[in-house]
């Protein structure tokens, strides 16, 4: 970390460098290219969730003018199936269709109409069987099974994914469980105990942009333009899918129009890809906003939690039994399940304690990884209890918080990283600004506090940058992070220009590009500024060293006496040579480039329950004030504070940006999303019928806290955010809601006919 100068870019809310690109409409996204002799892509998609596959014909649609390729089970023999954690799910649906909208076929043709006609011609001939569609159908004794064989087993993010030997013959699909202290004598030494069972619903991440691919598959070489978060995951699961080695695919990623897990691990990509391998053409995919509704979601789940406490407040013991929905294929579910049972414990001291975590299969739309990744299902069931047990002891909820924190430096489980901040500072700040101790000025209204804790930047993550200057002094920045919209290229851009001693003008990010551009395991977890940050800085320290090392010898000085500054070297005697000069003398010539590399890798610990400590602690405070329509159970957000603990912010701006947008998305959780389900048809899949928040829905007072300690590992002290503002929302609200007209409502979202009901039932 440098703290001998003053820092120049890092800190500063400078323009983006994708800024003009995007509001002029000149970023190329997915759906913009286009490549010569292309073709477009229509899926067919089941409308049971439910069926035995009896026959799949094509050849109506393949004579059908325009109509360049048809896709069915039978291209697929020898194909090996794919899938983010189990490998159970195939290109398209080979013995049976298991949730409305899998995949049956798929056209190829010269345009979109003759490629939705077609899709009317292909014959498909079901079985229907019966469905399941919630856990408890899912959990009954000899349900109906969604998958009729144990799925194979694989790994995601360095984990190891298995159902155990039980769970065959059942819906269930992975389990995680951890245990400390004795669970049984903490509830013993407890003064009470409190149980309940909370809900969350079924949400999409709708991002503007759909999911996008435009596949080119030529001999054995497959080279695909997508919109995805994780692009050279997705280069493995091609290369495992179709039998090649990774050389032979490429992947290149243009500009991404928002993701939030969603454009995570594989989705529509193999399709596209087998459909050009069939056509032996490029083929643009491109979803609408309802396939969209049908390819992924998050995890509805259930949280039963129990807890033990003092007569004094102090809390003891806690059990938890979490079960994660993940609809028709596994997905990502079995690792957003084991974080969810991970971090369902919260940011307290809690001596005893024990969860259960587990995947359900049903017969709906997959759920896979989503901004939070399994926190937000906890987060609004442990916060929400925590004011029920404060309210049943007779103590204010913010002092019963204070009481069972953890103190920086405490371990949340043995063997993982000690917490790296004061979750008391981010607490009372929230507390102090919406005037916890001040008299409610009218009556319906409440206020309400929520403290959350995540794991953060992943596990077992791997990363690599390289900084290359040009022999003009300008610095080209590769790097495998996807700027999804977060703001990534322009942040990675000032940690390399403060480094060089470059404006940040000077600095360019190359297109991804597999081929070309160093490794990153994924943009997720909140670990671009940490992970990949410590690679680009990594990077840029090891140009600098090579460049102050032969600018030595120009400049007649030591090269630990030389220094960068605006694009020059300066010797101690205050002589310099620009970099460009530089670069023109040491090579000789115009001509010449020097590249610097860094890289990142996570630790393993056979100590750390998830067998890597935490990279760092994300953690956020929310505080709220609510006003409840007593007569019509519509809750209005008179203001939202939200806490942030971020380290040093490169770019308080964008930070703060993130934040806003990520409460702002958990206000839709909160109040308004839920995706509705009757007998295996999804009700509302589109923007009519499902509302997401709008400009209407932002509270009226709104303000972000960024708390900047330089606590964190990534350069000059920053950690990653981003995510931590959904956490406190959902629970914070409910708190405030109780606060204000005294009913606790247990399953999101809090819509106002529920608010109603619960008013009228008192």
């Amino acid at each position: 970390m440098r703290t001998s100068q003053a820092l120049k870019v890092v800190g500063s809310s400078l323009p983006r460098v994708d800024g003009e690109e995007k509001v002029t409409g000149k970023a190329l996204y997915t759906v913009d290219i286009e490549l010569p002799g292309m073709v477009y892509g229509k899926i067919l998609r089941s409308p049971f969730p439910h069926a035995k596959l009896l026959k799949v014909d094509g050849g109506k649609a393949e004579r059908l003018p325009g109509v360049v390729a048809v896709l069915t089970r039978e291209d697929l023999k020898g194909l090996n199936y794919y899938g983010a954690a189990y490998k159970d799910q195939s290109i398209v649906a080979v013995d049976k269709v298991r949730y409305v909208g899998d995949p049956v076929a798929a056209v190829a043709a010269i345009d979109e109409g003759t490629a939705e006609e077609a899709l009317n011609l292909i014959e498909v001939q079901y079985e229907e069987l019966s469905a399941v569609t919630t856990i408890d159908e899912a959990l009954v004794p000899q349900a109906p099974l969604v998958h009729d064989s144990s799925s194979s087993g694989g790994e995601l993010m360095g984990h190891l994914y298995q159902a155990p030997p039980e769970f065959r013959g059942t819906n269930l699909c992975y389990r995680f469980s951890y245990s400390k202290g004795n669970i049984d004598e903490g509830f013993k030494k407890a003064d009470f105990i409190f149980e309940d069972t909370f809900t969350f619903p079924r949400v999409q991440h709708f991002s503007m942009e759909p999911h996008a691919t435009v596949a080119q598959v030529e001999g054995d070489r497959i080279t695909l333009w997508a919109s995805t978060q994780d692009p050279f995951t997705l280069r493995e699961h091609l290369s495992d899918i179709f039998r090649v080695p990774l050389n032979k695919v490429r992947i290149i990623v243009p500009w991404v129009g928002g993701g939030y897990g969603g454009k995570l691990a594989v989705k529509t990509e193999p399709l596209a890809a087998a459909l050009s391998w069939k056509a032996r053409r490029p083929v643009k995919l491109v979803l609408s906003v309802e396939e969209s509704f049908k390819t992924v979601t998050r995890h509805p789940a259930r949280y039963c939690i129990k807890t033990g406490v003092s007569r004094d407040g102090r809390l003891i013991a806690r059990q938890c039994k979490i079960y994660m929905e993940t609809g028709a294929y596994a997905d990502a579910g079995p690792r957003v399940t084991q974080k969810a049972g991970y971090r369902a414990l919260g940011p307290y001291r809690i001596p005893h304690a024990k969860t259960e975590a587990f995947t359900i299969y049903t017969n709906t739309v997959p759920a896979g990884a989503f901004r939070g990744f399994g926190t937000l299902q906890v987060t609004w069931a442990y916060e929400s209890q925590m004011d029920i047990i404060a309210e049943k002891l007779g103590m204010d909820a913010l002092e019963f918080r204070l009481k069972n924190l953890l103190k920086k430096g405490e371990e949340y489980t043995p063997g993982d990283t000690p917490v790296d901040c004061n979750l008391k500072e981010g607490l009372l700040r929230a507390a102090k600004a919406i005037g916890w101790n001040r008299k409610k000025s009218k009556a319906n209204t409440g206020r309400g506090l929520s403290c959350c804790m995540k794991d953060g930047g992943g596990t077992y993550k791997v990363a690599a940058a390289a900084v290359k200057m040009n022999s003009d002094g300008s610095i080209v920045l590769l790097t495998g992070t996807v700027d999804v919209g977060q703001g990534a290229r322009t942040a990675l851009s000032q940690v390399a220009a403060e480094e060089l001693g470059v404006p940040l003008d000077r600095v360019v990010v190359a297109q991804l590009d597999t081929d070309v551009t160093p490794y990153d395991a994924a943009t997720n977890a909140s670990s671009s500024m940490v992970v990949m940050g410590l690679s680009v800085q990594r990077a840029a320290q090891d140009l600098k060293r090579q460049i102050l090392r032969e600018a030595a010898k120009l400049l007649k000085d030591k090269a630990d006496r030389l220094r960068l500054k605006n694009g020059n070297i300066y010797n101690s005697r205050g002589q310099s040579i620009s970099l460009a000069g530089f670069m023109q003398r040491h090579f000789g010539a115009k001509g010449g480039e020097v590249v610097g590399r860094g890289s990142y890798r996570d630790i393993k610990s056979k100590r750390a329950v998830l067998g890597s400590p935490t990279t760092f602690w994300e953690v956020s405070w929310g505080g709220v004030e609510v006003e409840v329509d007593a007569d019509t159970g519509e809750i209005k957000i008179l203001k939202y504070v939200s806490i942030a603990d971020v380290g040093k912010a490169i770019h308080p701006v964008q930070c703060v940006g993130q934040d806003e947008g990520a409460v702002m998305f958990a206000i839709g959780h909160t109040l308004l999303e839920e995706m509705v389900y009757k007998d295996g048809q999804l009700l509302n899949p589109n923007l009519i019928d499902y509302r997401v928040p709008t400009f209407r829905d932002v509270p009226k007072a709104f303000e972000t806290i960024l708390l900047e300690n330089r606590n964190g590992p990534g350069p000059f002290g920053s950690k990653g955010m981003g995510e931590g503002g959904l956490l406190p929302v959902a629970s914070a609200i409910g708190n405030a809601v109780t606060n204000a007209v005294g009913v606790r409502i247990y399953d999101l979202p809090l819509t106002p006919e529920k608010v109603w009901r619960a008013l009228k039932a008192r």
